[in-house]
């Protein structure tokens, strides 16, 4: 019977996601090269004070919604060149209207 408590996991919400350091996948993106770089450069206050306004930034974005809002977002409002290699199967945002 001991071995039994940790043979399944259960999440507390159906939606809750993996996190990292206490961030989701897509936070922890954005924070951790620029804390990682900051402290390799001996310039961890400077980009540590970045990394938490885009940090902020995003969580202001994203207002409740999943991490998968803001890919669409990125998707659909910036550049193609930006998410050439993320978006690969897909076709460009630009064509809005699929023809069948």
């Amino acid at each position: 019977m001991s071995g039994e408590e940790d043979k399944y996991y259960f999440p507390e919400t159906l939606n809750q996601q993996d996190r990292y350091l206490g961030l989701p996948l897509d936070e922890l993106i954005i924070v951790a090269p620029l804390i990682l770089l900051g402290v390799l450069n001996d310039m961890s206050t400077e980009l540590t004070v970045i990394a938490g306004l885009l940090w902020a930034l995003v969580r202001y974005l994203k207002k409740g919604q999943g991490s998968y809002w803001l890919l669409n977002f990125c998707y659909w409002y910036l550049p193609t060149l930006l998410f050439k290699i993320a978006f690969r199967q897909i076709p460009d945002s630009s064509f809005r209207h699929w023809r069948a």
